[in-house]
């Protein structure tokens, strides 16, 4: 009966030891201040699609490997992209994304 005892003691010990996994983490000092959000949202980077086929370029996406993202990318044009796409105020946003490229010139 002892040899019951103490393995329902020892778990226990376990289970308690387990539960205080580690020291919580330092409060934030109260004189640091958060900063405050802008009330002016940043402007908008790029053009719309409608935009860029107005300006006379094409629309890429992105494959979903981030290849139009990297600063190597270049165009079919062989020129590189005039910007990202953004979307159209209140319009649906890419989840990833395309560019504008130059046509290439004839």
């Amino acid at each position: 009966m002892r040899k019951i005892n103490e393995a329902w003691i020892a778990l226990f010990f376990a289970c308690v030891s387990a539960a205080c996994g580690g020291a919580e983490p330092a409060p934030k000092d109260p004189t640091e201040a958060d900063p405050a959000p802008s009330s002016t949202p940043e402007p908008a980077s790029g053009v719309t699609a409608e935009e860029c086929e107005a300006a006379g370029g094409t629309v890429v996406g992105d494959i979903g490997d981030g290849a139009i993202h990297r600063p190597d990318y270049v165009c079919a044009s062989g020129a590189k992209p005039t910007g990202p796409i953004r979307a159209k105020e209140g319009g649906p946003i890419a989840v990833e994304g395309s560019v504008c490229c130059p046509k290439a010139p004839k």
